[in-house]
């Protein structure tokens, strides 16, 4: 019986929770997605499908097949972007079994309120490294991320919610959770809420 996999991010740590997937016979076939080009040369080198683009980018899983696919695996290396990656493709798919990889252990409830039905603590050591634009690597212990909700702004309002900064997940409206991506959000209302993540220094 074929049972397809994507994996996002061709990083060496991936790569391991994917064979565990094909030895545990969960898997017989998968794609990668991986926004760096020389990962994804690599990745036809080893002989596997890859398609090139940002993870969180619904034409790119599309293409890969995570609307379909029985696994996805999260394995990039930058926290906030797997947390984004790991919504986006739960609202793409509700059947999939996710499993993301995240450098902190304070995102687990987080990461499954998400989305994720397994939450993989990677080691600080090797080449599985963190990459923040904005943050030294051994500050990362010190954050508290949390996903919060707040109204929209005046001038927000009419506006996309992609608008609105990255850490913006979804729109809370009429009771219903709209992640960003999903077209169905449409501009944005004055009686909206955004769920947004937040990360902020411990002690603050």
């Amino acid at each position: 019986m074929r049972s397809h996999a994507v994996l996002i991010g061709y990083s060496a740590r991936g790569r391991v929770v994917l064979s565990k997937l094909f030895a545990g016979g969960h898997a017989t076939e998968f794609t990668v997605v991986d926004s760096d080009p020389e990962r994804v040369v690599q990745a036809g080198v080893d002989g596997v499908h890859a398609v090139a683009g940002e993870g969180w980018r619904l034409n790119v899983l599309w293409s890969a097949g995570a609307h379909t696919s029985d696994h996805v695996v999260v394995a990039v290396t930058d926290d906030a972007l797997a947390l984004r990656i790991t919504s986006v493709v739960r609202s793409l798919n509700e059947s999939a079994t996710i499993t993301t990889l995240v450098h902190s252990t304070q995102l687990h409830e987080l990461i499954e309120f998400l989305g994720a039905d397994h939450v993989l603590v990677a080691d600080r050591v090797g080449e599985w490294s963190l990459k923040m634009d904005d943050l030294p690597y051994d500050q990362l212990s010190e954050l508290e991320w949390a996903v919060l909700e707040r109204p929209v702004m005046q001038d927000e309002v009419g506006s996309s919610p992609l608008e609105c900064g990255s850490g913006v997940l979804a729109v809370l409206r009429d009771g219903q959770r709209i992640w960003v991506e999903d077209p169905e959000v449409g501009e944005l209302r004055g009686d909206d809420l955004l769920v947004v993540l937040s990360t902020t220094p411990s002690g603050e």
